[in-house]
């Protein structure tokens, strides 16, 4: 049973559906993948990686090592179809939905750990969050914000021309992370949770389960 309920987060993390273009932040700096890397080395005692992807994403995909998971918003336990009707729209895809709106959190979260003159990486699934989550950052104060341009998954494979042939045709129509991301070009992924990088309230709330 806890095979199959595995199986099934990692099956709804990987149908997210994907920007067809890598989409930027108006009021961080936007940068790429292994531009953020050498940041991460060159500065690692003021330079901070913030995952917004969900918890779920977190722990199944993998993250960069040391990457502070915050989700930006969190899976849903609605289960729609696709062009189902959700959150005054329609859903994107079938499989359970992720919140229509922000986690209300955030921006409280990320103040808690880190200090407004600290460099701040963000990174989503695909930046289309990261570039939201990040404009929000600068918004609240921070001032060294930098989104992830193409995210750790990368952006899926588009050919405008060619889309509904490959629809029918190619067994790699729509695949994650094949063009740019993290995962793309071989930069460290973790799938071990450290407790110093889940998000803070769920430690918060284990630990007052003991």
């Amino acid at each position: 049973m806890a095979s199959r309920i595995v199986a099934a987060l990692i099956a709804a993390c990987l149908l997210l559906p994907l920007a067809a273009l890598a989409k930027e932040a108006k009021r961080a700096n936007n940068i790429n993948e292994l531009e953020a890397a050498e940041m991460l080395s060159q500065e690692p005692r003021s330079t901070f990686m913030i995952d917004v992807r969900t918890r779920e994403e977190f722990m199944l995909q993998g993250h960069p090592p040391q990457a502070y998971n915050v989700p930006w918003r969190f899976f849903t336990a609605d289960f729609q179809m696709q062009g189902g009707a959700y959150a005054g729209g329609k859903a994107a895809y079938t499989g359970y939905q992720l919140s229509s709106e922000p986690n209300p959190d955030f921006i409280g979260v990320t103040q808690s750990l880190f200090k407004p003159e600290d460099r701040l990486l963000v990174l989503s699934s695909d930046g289309e969050d990261g570039a939201d989550a990040a404009d929000a950052l600068v918004k609240a104060g921070f001032k060294r914000v930098y989104q992830i341009k193409n995210g750790f998954l990368g952006e899926r494979l588009l050919s405008k021309e060619n889309d509904k042939l490959a629809e029918k045709l190619s067994p790699r129509w729509q695949e994650r992370g094949r063009v740019n991301g993290w995962v793309y070009w071989g930069l460290p992924v973790s799938h071990v949770i450290d407790p110093k990088y889940v998000y803070p309230p769920d430690l918060k709330r284990m630990q007052t389960l003991k």
